[in-house]
């Protein structure tokens, strides 16, 4: 089943490819007609493009595949560029709109955090957790109880929150002022946990809480009071701390989740509340991040100034491998049963150890981009493989700006993001090297389209979006499973005293195998081991960016099949026929939406119901109750006709184009005009009989 969904899907990708350059020849070849009837004598247009071998296709094809995996989202920018071209004005054009999308992004985000999250945590969001009475943190703060075995307060490790190892930036380094929130951390009550409308800087609060000066102080010590959700309610409070409760030397904060109160002043400690509550209060989308982040993967400019060493350059690269390939994965119409979100979906499917893997070429491709990033270059491989240097010092200044930039619009957030963007290109180093015809805007902008989910991605997953989720999860999990994981803090990091520890009779080792253990070392072990909250929420995410190409794509098709129509509505004889195209374009096209853009064969049939929306109504039996309305057939079409003419055409790899000089393609024009003198004949001479039998009597009866 698996193999002909992808031969499906392959196919049907072909035939939009084939569908579209189609209905742009029929449209080159109208405009052509009416060109040469005024006067044959005319110019004719520079070449836009020029014709290249099949062979060179599918070699660039699986150049591509090796080096970034196919998925909806390149498919549907190849659609565009098929339909307004691969110009550096069409790539800034949806550069704009899709970082439109990601500065908009913070409600859809946050939604999608809160309900992967739940699901994530194996639980409802009616669920409730055990947490510390407020009085109790009242009369002795968290830092002055002792830490034991039994103390029953959380310990989260800060590497699996900071997988991406940015809280080892001090916020007053160049790096630090960017990733970093601006406001400093305090119980000002303008912050929305006390009260206020700004969010606050919990990813500067985690970073300050391990700072010497608050060395034995718990965040309820610092702020004077206990963190609050927007509601509120206490939600934690929390130190840093190098021993967890078990005397296990590492980094950890630890966290005491604090009861909530209802009504009636008993507790209420709804997971769901929890994480929506705290979620409120911070900012899950930052524009700043993003650009960053873009920054970084296009140019490596942020890690070539913090001088970033080969160890996390190697995770950040396979991280952003193992996301290429969720983008990459294609779902079915199966949904959860279960919403609890612990019952087997269908994103989960064919994820197997595989896919976490590393082939010799993504080896390959990373150790280059660590030596590109410890010599300070970029590498355009689209331009036999040159090398520039990288101005990582203005970059840097420019996000630190926009840090500092206040009460920004989303036109001019987006405004300041293509001109950082833009200056990769801008550097006056290259001008050295003499590349001004290389087009490499074109280069950077196309990996910008392709990369910028990734982007948004990667600054969703901040220390502080992680930490309430790992500090649910230890109170939802197994007793065995929390011990565990309190007593290993990396992967290859174990105590002998863990062997010791019994549950019902069991091992510890053995209810560990059938669980899994949740330590977190890197970005791929998180996405290994998060499977179906990552796999859930990155294509949810990407969702948002295909839905608006999607929408320019429509328009785009829909503008060539206006053309079309447009010719055909000049016979009086197919006046109907328009009006059915016209029918088809509004009731079956504009109100028909994808419902789930992950889908990737129900995106693909989408986009070939707008292509061939051009062909009317189906010529396959008409159901008896339906004949009456067979009086509304089209009929023979010269321009439909010519249409599937190009198509089969280009199925042979024979091109239908303008010519390289940018004539027209006088075999187009001789085919229209062949199908038109048909029509012609057709429509004067041609008649039909037809022969009733009598079921009675079984008599024919010529009419």
């Amino acid at each position: 089943m698996q193999a002909n969904n992808v031969i499906d899907l392959t196919s049907g990708e072909q035939r939009v490819n084939s569908r579209i350059s189609a209905l742009k020849a029929a449209v080159e070849t109208l405009k052509a007609e009416k060109d040469l009837s005024k006067s044959v004598a005319n110019s004719f247009a520079e070449s836009k493009n020029f014709t290249t071998s099949q062979l060179d296709k599918v070699k660039d094809l699986q150049k591509r595949y090796q080096r970034n995996p196919p998925n909806s989202l390149d498919q549907l920018i190849g659609y565009i560029f098929q339909t307004k071209g691969q110009g550096s004005e069409t790539l800034k054009y949806l550069r704009k709109k899709l970082l439109e999308v990601a500065t908009t992004l913070e409600p859809k985000a946050a939604a999608i955090l809160k309900e992967e999250s739940i699901k994530a945590l194996g639980c409802s969001q009616e669920q409730t957790y055990k947490g510390v009475s407020p009085s109790l943190l009242q009369l002795q703060p968290l830092s002055t109880i002792p830490q034991g075995p039994n103390d029953g307060f959380l310990y989260i490790p800060v590497q699996s929150i900071d997988f991406l190892e940015n809280l080892k930036n001090a916020p007053d380094t160049k790096i630090g002022k960017v990733y970093y929130e601006k406001p400093e951390p305090s119980a000002d009550p303008k912050f929305k946990p006390f009260g206020g409308i700004d969010y606050y800087p919990m990813n500067k609060q985690l970073y300050q809480l391990m700072e010497p000066s608050n060395s034995g102080r718990s965040l309820s010590q610092i702020l004077g009071k206990n963190y609050q959700g927007k509601s509120g309610q206490n939600l934690f409070d929390v130190q840093y701390t190098t021993t967890n409760g078990l005397g296990i030397t590492g980094n950890f904060y630890r966290v005491a989740l604090i009861d909530r109160e209802n009504n009636a002043g008993l507790t209420s400690n709804k997971v769901g509340e929890f994480i929506s509550d705290y979620y409120s209060t911070i900012t899950i989308n930052d524009p700043v991040d993003i650009g960053a982040q873009l920054v970084n993967i296009i140019s490596g400019a942020i890690d070539i100034e913090a001088k970033t060493g080969s160890g996390q350059i190697d995770n950040q690269s396979r991280y952003g491998i193992i996301l290429q390939r969720i983008l990459g994965l294609c779902f079915d119409n199966r949904r959860e049963i279960d919403v609890s979100g612990i019952a087997k979906i269908a994103e989960l499917d064919g994820v197997d150890e595989s896919f976490f893997e590393f082939n010799e070429i993504d080896l390959r491709n990373i150790d280059i981009q660590i030596s590109n990033i410890k010599n300070g270059v970029m590498e355009f491989e689209d331009c036999d493989n040159i090398k520039l240097p990288v101005d990582a010092t203005n970059l840097v200044d420019q996000l630190i700006a926009f840090r500092d930039l206040t009460g920004a619009t989303v036109e001019e957030k987006v405004g300041v993001l293509e001109q950082i963007l833009d200056s990769i290109v801008e550097n006056p180093e290259w001008k050295v090297y003499g590349i001004n015809n290389l087009n490499l805007d074109v280069s950077v902008n196309n990996k910008i389209l392709k990369t910028l989910p990734l982007a948004v991605v990667a600054n969703i997953l901040s220390p502080k979006v992680l930490l309430p989720i790992f500090s649910v999860m230890a109170i939802t999990q197994s007793a065995a499973t929390f011990t565990y994981n309190q007593a290993v803090t990396s992967a290859n990091t174990y105590i002998n005293s863990a062997n010791t520890i019994i549950n019902s009779g069991n091992t510890m080792a053995t209810e560990i195998g059938r669980e899994g253990s949740n330590i977190i070392t890197s970005g791929t072990d998180f996405t290994k081991k998060w499977k179906q909250f990552m796999i859930s929420m990155v294509t949810k995410i990407n969702a948002e960016f295909l839905k608006t190409l999607y929408d320019i794509l429509k328009r785009d098709i829909l503008n060539l099949i206006s053309i079309i129509i447009k010719d055909v509505e000049n016979s009086k004889r197919l006046k109907n026929y328009a009006i059915i195209l016209r029918l088809i374009e509004l009731v079956l096209i504009v109100s028909q939406l994808v419902n789930d853009f992950a889908r990737c064969k129900d995106l693909t049939k989408n986009i070939l119901l707008l292509l061939n929306s051009i062909n009317g109504i189906s010529n396959n039996a008409i159901p008896l109750a339906l004949l009456p309305a067979a009086a509304i057939l089209p009929g023979f079409s010269p321009q439909r006709a010519n249409i599937n003419f190009l198509e089969k055409l280009q199925a042979l790899g024979i091109p239908t184009g303008v010519l390289p000089d940018g004539s027209p393609n006088l075999m187009n024009l001789y085919n229209l005009l062949t199908n038109r003198a048909i029509d012609e004949e057709r429509a004067a001479n041609e008649k039909v009989e037809i022969v009733l039998t009598s079921p009675i009597s079984g008599v024919g009866k010529a009419i």
